[in-house]
């Protein structure tokens, strides 16, 4: 758009207008809605922020004085004036100054810092100016009475004393004492009791003109206020104030840290407490925001790394936390803890351990995002008070020149996880530590520096190791590791019980058969574990029996394998024996003898069980020419026929170390594991010139939707029939997935549409659900239900009455969230056990999903609306495309269906 030169005059007085105030002569930047800056003559600084509406306002003296500018013989003097400030003025007397602010109903108080004090105020709006009015009297006309200040300093010493009676302190000071050799945060803000005792009147005069005034000191007023009247006011208070001439020196500069440093304190205390700092930046750096988020997700709160492994999974510290300490020059990265004697150096190690890990290996996604929201949320609802929001002005603007806190949030939101790689890389250095306990004076501990050097070195070692860490597992303290000869090992850590499951897993099962192998994954998985070349099957049973424990093999429509659990202190034994029926089994003819009837009476038990089946015969129409439609229990033919040698066959071109995924879940060590199945099975190679084998990766063709309905009816002479109307469904990875597994909960269940529809309504069945069935390569969605002959073209009529309904309109917001609460409950109560976390590593890395599936499961569900699930039953629910399996019900079945029989 094109202005003229008129216009833009316009546009600039406007926007001058709108980023400027003035009354009484004070211009003040409008630096955002309601928040206004100003620096009048003298150099006072003043902030003040309309909050219209909430009837209280704060006011703030921020003054550039702290523990930091004083001289090593003053120390804690600036915290003694702040507490000298309110015991009189030549107006007020003692106690006058507080009567003044909470006689209208307010309150007042200060405190100290290393670089700054702040003497506050919060009331009524209405009494801001009495507010301003009594700050302005105690900061700049205090009288200091030689015997009040005497009658104070006692009471300094008091609470110091009391503070050197908490251990937590008394830690933390020697912390500080350790960690900073030169700067003056080395000193307690409080002072010592020699410079305290010591301090007197002159030398507060004498610190007050040097520190207390106008260019040191910034006036914050947030409330239910006029900027401009506020501003006035503040000039006509304090514009009369001289500008000092004493500038203070810039505290010296802490070098570099070379070496670590250890500390130990010994006092009267029963409870050990550990405390270990790294240096990190000053709060202006660019980085301060990426350490801030770093130590939210390695120290605060029962989610930090540190609580779960020390605390929870190592039980090495009773309680832990970490946090960054970021002042105007660099601070510290530090961390506290309350341990055990015997757990001191294992707990510090642990300790280093986790922060290391984060120069190595990248968090993961929820981790970052929920240490955000942890901060941010920390950050906004301490905006809920004006006193907060006066706290964050004030802070911001003596730290970094800017009050505004918007631009710290945005920086917090832009922290990637490769700033929390970047940033620990750059900060967190073993050299640089500083460590100490406080221990008993009993206590014998000690530790040399050579062996402060090993134990960081060995933290190291293990963080570095630590790159197995699966960075974004849904399930915690997940490592992966990849043998030379192609295993892929997974080892879930998780002390909570000492069980240990194991599971192998190699890509085969139904979908890697065809109708002349139809059976064999089924015949090797019973037959694999029933003998070695060592051990025979009752060998076998005996080991595990003594090892407390279960092995067997297993076979499914996409891979096959060995599944076992035992004790945790078995793990070595166990992985033992399943090397030896990986590597070396038997398939032994008498076995075979006698698992070949087993297999071929399920069969028959098969034809016996008519939902059994049905479910046979819908795949087998479904899937047509894809393996998903073949027999899961085999055919009779293949069975039947099966040489061991041609078993055996199949079992080594299938159940290789380079298809193996060996996923490990328990009370073990990741390391540990990775060096016994290394030392176990890295011997086991691949055959030289392999014949090629079907990997879970190969596409097979996909089944494209019946061309027109496939209806089959079977007589059998029973009493009731047996129903499945089904569809093609969705695969594994698809998102289609999501929705149709909330279709699927819509429908099933007790509270279910078709159980509340056609049984309770219309008692049209006894059992009856939906079933959505997802595959590698595709899937099935669709209705089971068995009811009486007699109701057949009812039940059916509903079933279809159903399935239109929710193709026709969106489901309820009830139902959408009812099914959302079923499936997530489901999902994260199904991996209790270490059997089922180990089964659902393996499978998630042999199918590709990815370890941090259960995270985008959780988020894919929740994601699902209604209109979703309307989309996804249009696009599955094809009327016209659809199988039709009936089984039973005699006569009445046939006479109903004879049009429609295969």
């Amino acid at each position: 758009m094109q202005t003229r030169p008129a216009d833009r005059v316009l546009f600039f007085l406007i926007t001058l207008a709108v980023l400027t105030m003035q009354s009484n002569g004070v211009r003040a930047a409008q630096l955002a809605p309601h928040l206004y800056k100003t620096t009048i003559d003298n150099g006072l600084t003043a902030l003040v922020k309309e909050t219209p509406g909430t009837r209280v306002a704060t006011v703030q003296i921020w003054v550039k004085a702290g523990s930091v500018y004083e001289e090593p013989r003053e120390a804690g003097i600036t915290h003694l004036i702040e507490h000298m400030i309110f015991k009189g003025t030549p107006t007020r007397g003692p106690g006058k100054l507080a009567e003044a602010v909470e006689s209208v109903g307010g309150r007042i108080n200060a405190y100290t810092s290393y670089e700054y004090t702040v003497y506050h105020a919060t009331l009524a709006a209405l009494h801001w100016e009495l507010a301003l009015d009594v700050l302005t009297d105690a900061v700049f006309n205090s009288v200091f009475d030689p015997l009040e200040l005497e009658r104070e300093k006692k009471v300094v010493l008091e609470e110091l004393g009391m503070r050197n009676d908490r251990p937590e302190i008394m830690l933390f000071q020697g912390l500080m004492a350790n960690a900073y050799r030169v700067h003056p945060y080395q000193r307690p803000v409080i002072g010592t009791f020699e410079s305290i005792s010591s301090l007197s009147r002159e030398d507060i005069i004498a610190y007050l003109g040097r520190h207390y005034q106008p260019e040191n000191i910034t006036v914050v007023v947030v409330g239910d206020v006029d900027a401009g009247a506020v501003l006035a006011r503040i000039k006509e208070e304090m514009g009369g104030l001289e500008r000092g001439r004493y500038v203070s020196p810039p505290p010296p500069q802490e070098p570099p840290r070379e070496r670590p440093c250890f500390f130990t304190i010994q006092t009267e205390v029963n409870q050990p407490q550990m405390a270990l700092a790294i240096p990190i930046s000053r709060f202006d750096s660019p980085d301060t925001p990426v350490l801030d988020v770093l130590a939210q997700i390695v120290g605060q709160g029962e989610t930090s790394r540190l609580y779960r492994a020390l605390r929870d999974e190592q039980q090495l510290v009773l309680a832990i936390n970490g946090s960054a300490f970021t002042p105007r020059d660099p601070g510290m990265l530090e961390v506290s803890a309350v341990l055990d004697q015997d757990r001191l150096l294992p707990a510090l190690e642990a300790t280093l351990v986790e922060l290391f890990r984060l120069k190595y290996s990248p968090v993961s996604e929820a981790e970052l995002r929920r240490a955000k929201h942890s901060l941010e949320s920390d950050f906004v609802f301490n905006l809920e008070r004006v006193e907060g929001q006066a706290r964050v002005l004030g802070s911001f603007e003596f730290l970094a020149g800017d009050p505004r806190e918007d631009r710290y949030l945005e920086k917090v939101r832009g922290v990637t996880r490769e700033d929390i790689i970047r940033v620990a890389r750059k900060y967190l250095q073993g050299s640089r530590l500083t460590a100490g306990f406080l221990l008993p004076r009993t206590s014998g501990f000690s530790l040399d520096d050579q062996a402060l050097t090993g134990l960081i070195a060995r933290a190291e070692t293990r963080a570095r190791q630590d790159l197995s860490l699966v960075a974004g597992s849904y399930l915690s303290g997940l490592h992966r590791y990849r043998l030379d000869n192609g295993i892929t090992l997974l080892v879930r850590e998780d002390p909570t019980v000492p069980t240990v499951a194991i599971r192998a897993v190699f890509p085969g099962g139904l979908r890697a058969e065809t109708p002349a192998s139809n059976g064999a994954f089924a015949f090797i998985s019973e037959l694999l574990p029933k003998g070695t070349a060592t051990m025979s099957a009752r060998e076998i049973a005996v080991a595990v029996a003594d090892m407390a424990g279960s092995l067997e093999g297993f076979n499914g429509k996409n891979t096959f394998g060995l599944k076992a659990d035992f004790l945790a202190r078995f793990a070595e034994p166990g992985l033992s024996l399943i090397r030896d029926v990986l590597i070396a089994p038997a398939f032994d003819q008498g076995e075979a003898a006698k698992i070949r009837p087993e297999l071929l009476a399920q069969l028959k038990q098969q034809e016996d069980s008519l939902s059994a089946l049905a479910f046979r015969e819908f795949n087998r129409l479904l899937f047509d020419s894809h393996p998903y439609g073949l027999n899961s229990l085999g055919s009779e033919s293949v069975l039947r026929g099966y040489t061991v040698r041609a078993l055996q066959e199949i079992y080594q071109d299938y159940g290789r170390p380079d298809k193996l995924v060996l996923a490990v879940a328990g009370a073990v060590k990741a390391d540990e594991i990775h060096d016994q199945v290394n030392r176990l099975f890295g011997g086991w190679k691949v055959a030289e010139d392999p014949e090629a084998v079907s990997g879970i990766s190969e596409e097979l063709l996909t089944p494209e939707a019946p061309a027109q309905p496939r209806i089959l009816t079977i007589d059998r002479d029973k009493e009731q029939l047996h129903l499945i109307i089904g569809f093609v469904g969705t695969t594994l990875a698809s998102a289609d997935r999501f929705s149709l597994e909330v279709l699927d909960t819509v429908l099933s269940g007790q509270s279910g549409r078709l159980f509340t529809e056609l049984r309770d309504k219309q008692s049209l069945a006894y059992s009856l659900s939906s079933f959505s069935m997802l595959g590698l390569d595709t899937g099935a969605f669709g209705i089971y239900l068995g009811t009486s002959p007699e109701k057949r073209e009812q039940a059916l009529a509903g079933i279809w009455q159903q399935l239109r309904r929710v193709r026709q309109e969106e489901i309820s917001p009830a139902e959408l969230a009812r099914a959302k609460n079923i499936l997530i409950s489901r999902y994260q109560l199904g991996l209790q056990t270490h059997a089922s976390q180990a089964l659902e590593i393996a499978l998630n890395e042999t199918y590709g999903l990815g370890q941090d599936f259960g995270d985008r499961y959780i988020a894919g569900i929740n994601a699902v609306d209604g209109a979703a699930v309307l989309a996804a039953a249009q696009r599955y629910i094809l009327p016209e495309h659809y199988v039709l399996v009936e089984v039973g019900a005699g006569d009445q079945a046939k006479d109903n269906s004879a049009s429609g029989k295969e």
